[in-house]
């Protein structure tokens, strides 16, 4: 979850791909922000750090500066520097402009609201869900391996019904359904959790899955679910506690 709403520390140079997901990555997706590189670049604006402060912090610089520390230090150890650090609005427009399923959601964003607005929201959801599932290496590592294996269109799928948050009502799940849910290990640890609102906060999940898979193709659908289901039990519940709302 990160390609798109987080910055990438897969490497120094800047990504080149679209910028849609919500954590960092090998392709960069839009939740994050790209590390640039380049000791040419960074000593231009140490100069103007020197010489006219003044434009140094109204014109960004501080912001690309610090960018430019992260990837250095990135390259000594990767695992100092935060994966979920939010990217910026701007970067993640353009990011996830690059595809027709990345512009029609900042249309859509827009209409309702704001872009800015829903990307913020959904970018606090994503960090604090992989904030809990380890250190930084463990966040980074989930990132990359959600940027790789999950289809574009499908991450996009998933930053809109997170945008979008739980229905305010559903009908509770049958018995059957929940005993069902119950039969994995994250599954049996949130119905414990929830207790008499377990056939509700299953419900909940049944319908924003079924949403899900309305809106990515039979392959993209096929391809998240296949990665889903590969995931170690604390991701897996940390993952349907939000969405359950």
């Amino acid at each position: 979850m990160s390609n798109e709403i987080t910055v990438s520390d897969s490497g120094a140079a800047p990504a080149t791909g679209p910028a849609t997901d919500l954590a960092t990555g090998a392709e960069q997706s839009g939740v994050a922000s790209p590390l640039p590189a380049g000791a040419g670049r960074k000593a231009e604006i140490e100069h103007i750090m020197r010489t006219d402060f003044a434009a140094y912090e109204s014109s960004g610089l501080s912001r690309e500066y610090l960018e430019i520390l992260e990837a250095e230090q990135f390259e000594i150890n990767p695992d100092s520097v935060n994966p979920t650090r939010p990217m910026e609005a701007d970067q993640s427009r353009n990011a996830l402009c690059s595809s027709e399923a990345g512009r029609k959601l900042v249309s859509g964003w827009e209409s309702m609201g704001g872009f800015r607005v829903h990307l913020g929201n959904v970018q606090r959801d994503v960090s604090r869900v992989v904030q809990t599932f380890g250190g930084n290496r463990e966040q980074r590592v989930f990132m990359e391996h959600f940027d790789r294996e999950v289809p574009e269109p499908a991450r996009i799928a998933i930053y809109a019904e997170i945008a979008n948050g739980p229905d305010l009502y559903v009908t509770p799940a049958a018995p059957s359904e929940v005993k069902h849910f119950a039969s994995t290990p994250a599954g049996a640890s949130l119905v414990a959790e929830w207790g008499s609102y377990a056939a509700e906060k299953v419900a909940m999940l049944r319908a924003r899955a079924k949403r899900l898979d309305e809106n990515m193709s039979e392959e993209e659908s096929g391809d998240f679910w296949t990665w889903f289901d590969n995931l170690e039990p604390g991701p897996v519940a940390a993952i349907f506690r939000k969405l359950a709302g």
